[in-house]
């Protein structure tokens, strides 16, 4: 029940999907007041989102949760392929390799992606976030807004009890999913071709062993010609549990009317999608939903921020969804921990779109782009002429003929397939996201080019505004990634032998600005050793030089050497910069002065 004595909150948070959940984890352990609120009477009951990244596990590493959730994933060494057959009792047409990590970005991360369904994720990050103080409240919708220069007026609407809720937070944020009531309300800009389809989803139980054990896959497309019920296109059939849990999508077209389907109708469509007339099939479940390709051009009005689908919506491909939301969460959490807290002015926010705004663009136009390239399949194969339906089945059994025209299209259709690599291993798309803001101290300084495919490959930087490199380093004779050293919700900077000088400076700005900087100093007899030479082939600066990495784990700052520096005031110049607080007057000497400097912020 709700109190009136406990309608003030530092943040509300409308919506309790994984990008509202990490964020208010994210702010609770910064110590913040936090209440977060869905007008569902509970989490996700459905698997939805599944592929969870490496990025994301990091962030679940970072919030102290990631073994946790390991442990209720499913690997993809599992179910390591995506098979293209006409049914599952048919011959196959090509399988492409891998979701997990492969060839060069084996060493991107401490963490692998899993499968990680969407409603064994939730209740993970919701005991992160009410484990650090976060209230929760379900089965209350949000119903209006206004907003001043001090805060965020919320009327609320608790569905059980009909009780009306006035909440006042400082700030609010958006995470209410991709008909999001706060996006719409602010009338944030969206841009994309909007609604391109739909997808009924069919959730059954069903031993598919015999058929699927000896070829291991998360996805199979089944190819559908234009005599088919349903017409030419894709069915596609995913793991949830090996091999006994399943859910069924069909597509279809955007603005065609689909009519959900009764029990029995969704055991038809299951038995003949799958080829199997007589399979034993247990319904658990049907679903319909909107394909949209969406993204606003602007996250943040005043003191309410969006993230998530509520900014950013696109088909499933590339698996870029609740994934994008956890970042935007994170990258939004500590700029705004510091800002409520008084240690950071509030044009910091204005980074947070300056960043993910580029990044939501990216992953919208990147999966309408892998959705696209399923149709250079299907036409390799020969299922789309509409004019001659029969003709599809031919051209599927033919494709494997001793003939000119057979053996075109079985190039062509290994062409096709291998082009889906951009779908299922594009390990740069997820981490080798550049932020470029006003929280960014940039200098110009650009990554290497290595020559590989950015979208494909991940290209190990500190450049300001990347990701901390991972490297495999050791204190206390324990191995542990560089980024075990960062986040938890305070500054760090990283130096090395003779970089001392940079250690103290961190130490006199975290007593003057009030903001926490952790130190560390990686190197032969240093607390943290490189034993492998990893972190000195990527650091990209010299022992005496440093780094400064935000909250977030991404590179703030680097100075390549101390040479030449004076860190005791270069330092917290760059801090102040990145947290938008005025600069002393370089006069100003003193502790007296330096304490006068902090008042006026």
């Amino acid at each position: 029940m709700w109190r009136s004595d406990l309608i003030d909150t530092d943040v509300l948070i409308i919506g309790c999907g994984p990008s509202g959940l990490t964020a208010a984890a994210a702010l609770a352990r910064s110590g913040l007041r936090v209440r977060m609120v869905t007008k569902h009477r509970q989490l996700a009951p459905t698997p939805r989102a599944h592929v969870t990244n490496q990025r994301s596990f990091e962030i679940l590493r970072d919030l102290g949760v990631e073994a946790q959730a390991m442990a209720l994933a499913i690997g993809y060494d599992r179910m390591p392929d995506q098979v293209f057959m006409r049914a599952l009792s048919g011959p196959e047409f090509g399988r492409i390799r891998g979701m997990g990590t492969e060839g060069g970005n084996v060493d991107a991360s401490p963490c692998a992606m899993a499968d990680l369904a969407q409603n064994l994720l939730e209740p993970v990050l919701f005991d992160a976030a009410v484990g650090f103080g976060a209230l929760a409240h379900f089965g209350t919708q949000l119903t209006a807004f206004t907003q001043d220069e001090e805060g965020v007026t919320a009327e609320l609407f608790a569905r059980d009890s009909g009780e009306s809720i006035t909440v006042r937070a400082r700030y609010m944020i958006g995470a209410d999913g991709g008909r999001s009531m706060v996006a719409n309300a602010l009338g944030l800009p969206f841009e994309g071709p909007g609604e391109i389809g739909g997808s009924l989803n069919i959730l059954f139980e069903c031993d598919l062993a015999p058929y699927l054990a000896h070829r291991p896959g998360l996805l199979f497309f089944l190819v559908r010609t234009a005599e088919d019920r349903g017409g030419a296109g894709l069915g596609i059939l995913r793991s949830i549990k090996p091999w006994t849990s399943w859910l069924m999508m069909k597509g279809y077209a955007a603005g065609q009317e689909t009519e959900m389907l009764s029990e029995a109708e969704a055991v038809d469509v299951i038995r003949d999608y799958l080829g199997i007339p007589d399979l034993d099939v247990r319904i658990t479940g049907v679903d319909r939903w909107n394909m949209n390709a969406l993204y606003a051009t602007r996250y943040q009005q005043g003191r309410v921020l969006c993230v998530g689908d509520a900014v950013h919506r696109h088909v499933p491909s590339n698996g870029l969804g609740s994934n994008t939301g956890m970042q935007d969460a994170y990258n939004l959490a500590w700029k705004l921990a510091l800002v409520v807290q008084g240690r950071a002015g509030a044009s910091l926010l204005d980074s947070y779109g300056e960043e993910r705004v580029p990044v939501g663009r990216q992953v919208v136009q990147r999966a309408t782009r892998s959705l696209e390239s399923y149709t250079p399949i299907l036409d390799a194969i020969g299922v789309l002429d509409p004019g001659a339906p029969e003709q599809g089945a031919r051209n599927m059994a033919a494709l494997a003929a001793d003939t000119p025209e057979a053996a075109a299209r079985r190039e062509a259709l290994r062409a096709a397939i291998q082009g889906k690599v951009y779908e299922f291993q594009a390990r740069g798309i997820e981490l080798n996201q550049l932020y470029r803001s006003s929280a960014i101290i940039d200098e110009g300084q650009q990554p290497a080019d290595d020559g590989r495919d950015p979208e494909l490959f991940y290209r190990a930087t500190s450049c300001p505004g990347a990701r901390l490199p991972h490297a495999w380093v050791q204190r206390e004779g324990k191995a542990l990634s560089t980024l075990d050293l960062v986040g938890q919700g305070r500054f760090t900077l990283l130096t090395g032998i003779g970089g001392d000088a940079w250690i103290a400076a961190a130490g006199a700005a975290s007593a003057r600005l009030g903001i926490e900087i952790a130190t560390v100093a990686i190197g032969q007899g240093c607390a943290v050793t490189d034993l492998y030479a990893d972190w000195a082939d990527r650091r990209e600066i010299a022992e005496d030089g440093c780094l400064l990495v935000r909250p977030d784990g991404h590179v703030a700052w680097r100075c390549h050497s101390i040479a030449g520096e004076r860190p005791d005031t270069r330092l917290e110049e760059v801090l102040r910069s990145i947290l938008g607080l005025r600069q002393p007057q370089m006069d100003r000497a003193g502790e007296g002065e330096a304490a006068e400097a902090l008042a006026e912020m």
